[in-house]
């Protein structure tokens, strides 16, 4: 009689081993599709950062799978204009999701010409986030970012609230009142940086064209903060 039970016994150890193997696989799987979020999980708000590179994406769905706010990239320099920024602008609107601007500031151009083309293509309907400035080169000379300050200068004087992609050792170049930006794996000081681009390479559970990639960010403060300048969480 004892044969008889162990004979099952190897079979019965296999099989589990195949099931705790599939669970195992299933869970890796699940986790590769959900949504990226950041390593500090009580921020508040996350967002995305699109451009014409990833094709329609429809903001409904964005909205109904977390994200709280969206960025839309819209001129570099004097002669750039990102082609979905407009449909995309339009698309949000229909949302409960925040929006904002961000430019490339180019070093071909000087704060006029940016300027000029900006308020040319989008105007004053930017959104309810910081204007997003990102240097389009790696130049970080103070010549260059005394530029980046005279035209975020220009975007104040109308009534804009400006943000910058720099660190934070650049302030004293920038008027008063900018906001700051970082990269990192790690949550940055609240008391530094207003934002935080989380990774560059992230993903949105479900939504079609966001599967890898993305650009993902983090409002670096409460909710209660959130609320009170940008809008509704989505989440």
């Amino acid at each position: 009689m004892g044969r008889f039970h162990h004979k099952y016994t190897l079979p019965a150890i296999i099989l589990l081993l195949i099931v705790a193997i599939g669970g195992l696989v299933a869970g890796v799987l699940n986790f590769r599709n959900q949504t990226t979020l950041p390593s500090d999980s009580n921020s508040s708000a996350i967002g995305v950062e699109l451009n014409q590179t990833f094709g329609y994406v429809d903001l409904h769905e964005l909205q109904d799978h977390g994200i709280s706010f969206v960025y839309l990239r819209s001129t570099q320099g004097r002669s750039y204009f990102d082609d979905d920024y407009l449909s995309y602008r339009d698309q949000v609107l229909g949302t409960k999701m925040a929006f904002g601007t961000s430019i490339a500031y180019s070093n071909e151009s000087t704060p006029e010409q940016h300027y000029q083309y900006f308020m040319k293509k989008v105007g004053l309907n930017t959104g309810s986030l910081p204007i997003l400035i990102e240097p389009a080169v790696d130049d970080h000379s103070n010549r260059y970012l005394e530029q980046m300050a005279q035209f975020i200068r220009m975007l104040e004087n109308h009534g804009k609230l400006v943000m910058v992609d720099v660190n934070i050792r650049y302030k004293p170049l920038f008027p008063d009142g900018t906001l700051f930006i970082t990269n990192g794996k790690k949550a940055p000081s609240k008391m530094k940086y207003s934002f935080w681009r989380y990774t560059n390479n992230g993903r949105v559970k479900s939504v079609s064209g966001l599967e890898n990639g993305v650009a993902m960010l983090a409002y670096n403060g409460t909710v209660t903060q959130y609320k009170q300048r940008y809008g509704q969480l989505t989440q």
